[in-house]
């Protein structure tokens, strides 16, 4: 609680000059939501912010002699809190641009101390037909996620990451329908998975940082765009051999749809790559099985979803994903991915109806998971598979502001 409570006393003091400023040339607009909600389980699950940001269900757990699935008990979380406090700034014109910045956190769990999640915090500006963002924020991958009651949207089906960056955005027409996106990222929270677990340090250690290059349509009612990732990590460091590194690369690409008119709103997405374990998504890399060198080799996997939604101040939506890892292509000593690499594929299927009330909104949402897993192959696909289950159903009550 300590810790909250000096978070939220260093946000308020910090922007006490900016509130003396804004009679001026800065205004600032408060945002953010309370929300409580209560989900119940079939299974035993990976998730996180207390249960909240669900995942997918772990694997079954059983003894020798007894294929009873010992994790598969029922559990349920009664009104959970959660609470959301931003602000966006508009402040002067710099080099000819209106300038803007936007911090926001996170706080959930109903069980002390909870967890605090640091979202976003960058400046931008934004010239006629170009915007230049520094800080952190959506990872471009990012930029179109589906409608849900749980606040995961989407994921692992969906990208979910926010890390830091510098972005330059820039329309080619002055209508602002085709859009070049340009990127260097970082990684903080939101990290590849590898020998010493989830670290921001491989890539860190290789100097470089994953660079985004995308474009983006408007046609009418219909968006489309698409990008390419390039990322290049560090997995070890040999201390006896004077602290020489080793390396590997790896590209991720993404298309994305959306429709949207009248109450009709229909999106799609499709991450298809290398190592996106960065990106939520069940995948990862491994060490090549060699005596003669080391080396290391990604994980291939796809990753798709879609969603419609109908409605107004009633929404009734429908999404579905589905995540498929297709191994290395060369044999491995060591996997370095979700569940040890033991994850074959996964699929979802969920329906959600929302009612708004002012600024209230009410959520119930059906979520049903099943994953393959398996044992893992030399070459990283995985066989011999089984399907564990989980059903997941979520109350929400929601006041923004």
């Amino acid at each position: 609680m300590k810790i909250k409570t000096l978070v939220l006393q260093a946000l308020i003091i910090s922007l006490l000059p900016m509130r003396v400023t804004a009679q001026k040339k800065v205004s600032i607009d408060w945002y953010g939501f309370v929300a409580a909600q209560t989900f119940f389980d079939t299974h035993e699950s990976a998730s996180s912010a207390d249960g909240f940001l669900y995942l997918y269900p772990k694997d079954k757990t059983t003894v020798i002699g007894d294929d009873h699935d010992r994790s598969a008990v029922p559990q349920s979380s009664w009104f959970g809190t959660m609470a959301r406090l931003g602000f966006v700034l508009k402040g002067p014109e710099i080099f000819g641009a209106a300038s803007r910045a936007k911090a926001e956190l996170e706080f959930s769990g109903h069980t002390a101390p909870g967890s605090v999640l640091y979202r976003h915090a960058f400046m931008a500006l934004d010239w006629d037909n170009s915007t230049l963002i520094l800080g952190q924020t959506w990872h471009p991958m990012n930029d179109l996620f589906p409608s849900t009651v749980g606040i995961a949207i989407g994921s692992p089906f969906n990208a979910l990451n926010r890390s830091p960056q510098l972005r330059y955005e820039y329309y080619l027409d002055s209508e602002k329908k085709t859009k070049l996106t340009g990127a260097a990222i970082f990684q903080a929270a939101n990290a590849t998975f590898g020998p010493t677990g989830k670290s921001y340090n491989y890539i860190r250690r290789s100097m470089v940082p994953m660079l985004y290059a995308g474009i983006d349509f408007t046609l009418g009612d219909l968006k489309l765009g698409g990008g390419l990732e390039y990322q290049r990590i560090s997995p070890i460091v040999d201390l006896a051999d004077n602290n020489k590194k080793y390396y590997m690369n790896g590209f991720s690409g993404m298309i994305q749809a959306q429709y949207a008119k009248d109450k009709l709103s229909i999106k799609a997405k499709t991450l298809i790559g290398h190592n996106m374990s960065h990106l939520g998504i069940c995948s990862g890399f491994g060490k090549i099985a060699s005596i003669d060198y080391v080396d290391f080799a990604p994980l291939a996997a796809s990753s798709s979803w879609a969603q419609i939604q109908y409605g107004d101040e009633l929404k009734f939506g429908l999404f579905g994903g589905y995540m498929s890892n297709w191994g290395a292509g060369k044999d491995l000593s060591a996997i370095y991915a979700a569940e040890n690499g033991t994850i074959d594929k996964m699929w979802r299927i969920s329906p959600n109806v929302q009612y708004t009330v002012g600024n209230v909104v009410l959520g119930c949402e059906y979520e049903l998971t099943t994953v393959a897993y398996g044992t893992p192959n030399a070459n990283g696909t995985v066989g011999n598979t089984h399907d564990v289950t989980n059903n997941r159903l979520l109350l929400s009550v929601m006041y923004s502001f």
